[in-house]
Parts: C-alpha cells; structure tokens; sequence
C-alpha cells in the first residue's frame, strides 16, 4: 500500500482545516459591506425620503444647519436610540464628512441588523442643495 490509513490523516485533516478556517476569514463580514454603499449628493437628495433620515453631526452644528426632514444623533448616540429606528426601511447618514465616525456608526447599524445603510458622499459640507 503506498500511504496508510495513519499518513493520510495525519496531513488531510490539518489541510481541511487551514481551509475551512481560510474560508471563514475571507468571508467574514462580507454580507456588511455589501449593504453600506455612499451616494452622490443628487441621487442621496432623490432616494432620502424613501427611508430615516439622521444627521450624526454634533447638537449645535445641527441646529445650525442641517438637510430638511433630518434626526440628528450626535456620534454613537444613534445607538442608545435604536428603539427609534425602523429596521424595515433604508437609513440615510450623513456627517461633516464621509470618513471616520460615520463608517463606524454605519458598520454596527448593519451589524444589528438595519440594512440597507446609505452615506452622503462628501458630507454635508459638500450637499450643495437648500438647507434649513
């Protein structure tokens, strides 16, 4: 016989489960991603109202100026007010910018199931339609 029984388990098994674990590390969060995707200022203004609009800019930048029909949540406070959140509709965030914090915020909020998660492309700095 040219391997026995012994030989063969003795590489498969730790080969079968370098792949299996390699599997799970190049599919994790994935389906995530996938369901967080920014948006031009044009197609985020037309497509907002189909979904929860939230500001997560900080209280006084907010009454400031913000996009009309907007929730503000300043940072992570979305989530000590998911309760008021609809997981069966879109949600469209925007911030100062579309770095940093947002992609956090946007990242947890698919992870606990609201989905899909729209970010203003450039922020809000760069929305050039009518504010309030």
């Amino acid at each position: 016989m040219f391997l026995a029984t012994s030989d063969i388990l003795s590489w498969a098994v730790p080969i079968a489960i370098g792949l299996f674990i390699g599997y799970l590390i190049a599919t994790r969060g994935k389906s995530n991603s996938d369901q967080i995707m920014s948006m031009e200022a044009e197609e985020f203004r037309a497509n907002m109202r189909k979904g929860q609009l939230i500001d997560i800019r900080k209280q006084d930048a907010f009454d400031a100026e913000k996009i009309n029909g907007s929730r503000n949540f300043p940072g992570r406070d979305v989530f000590a007010n998911l309760f008021k959140l609809r997981k069966d509709q879109a949600i469209f965030l925007y911030s100062d910018n579309d770095r940093g914090t947002i992609r956090m915020v946007a990242k947890k909020l698919v992870k606990k199931g609201f989905m899909p998660v729209y970010i203003l492309k450039g922020g809000f700095i760069a929305w050039p339609f009518n504010k309030k």
